[in-house]
């Protein structure tokens, strides 16, 4: 699969999740909306979309004065707006450098997920997290299936090499945790 379709997944995946977790919601209250639904709408999709900026991130924290100068203003150049956002969007930066696409980072979100579900009321809030993990896994399950290069990259943290029925059985336990946080947010 190409880089524009994999985009597209990424469309397709956000929407029918938020879908599918809507029409629970709206079943289970009796079809009444009200203003957090949005609320928690604009969270999820923000929180997918901040997935994105994880190389700009990893830059500002490490390199915070050339982020700031060189880097956002080349990013915002009129003349290479539309190529600058289509890089953005098709995730090409080194897997290497991209500190929310790894194992620990997965396991960090789940922590938070919990944490989120359990103690936070904000639907903002509750829907960014969701938003954030929504994209992870979808990466996470589209490298294991699509592109093993990049799938073993989300364990660079972790020392040893681990075996391939490792690596599927945590695939098994994040759409798990996915799964049984999904349904509560």
């Amino acid at each position: 699969m190409n880089k524009i379709n994999k985009i597209l997944l990424h469309q397709y995946v956000l929407f029918g999740v938020l879908g599918i977790l809507i029409v629970r919601t709206l079943i289970g209250s009796g079809f009444y909306v009200d203003l957090g639904l949005l609320w928690w709408l604009m969270g999820a999709i923000i929180g997918f979309l901040f997935v994105f900026v994880d190389s700009f991130v990893f830059g500002l924290l490490t390199h915070p004065n050339e982020v700031w100068t060189d880097r956002l203003k080349a990013f915002f150049d009129k003349r290479m707006i539309k190529q600058n956002i289509e890089s953005l969007l098709a995730e090409n930066q080194e897997p290497k450098m991209q500190i929310m696409r790894s194992i620990l980072f997965l396991f960090v979100w789940s922590v938070l997920g919990f944490l989120t579900m359990t103690s936070v009321v904000n639907d903002f809030s509750r829907g960014f997290i969701l938003g954030i993990g929504t994209h992870l896994v979808f990466d996470f399950v589209y490298d294991y299936f699509y592109d093993r290069h990049r799938y073993d990259k989300w364990f660079w943290q972790i020392k040893r090499e681990l075996s391939h029925e490792e690596k599927r059985n945590v695939l098994i336990g994040v759409c798990f945790v996915y799964f049984v946080l999904a349904m509560r947010f």
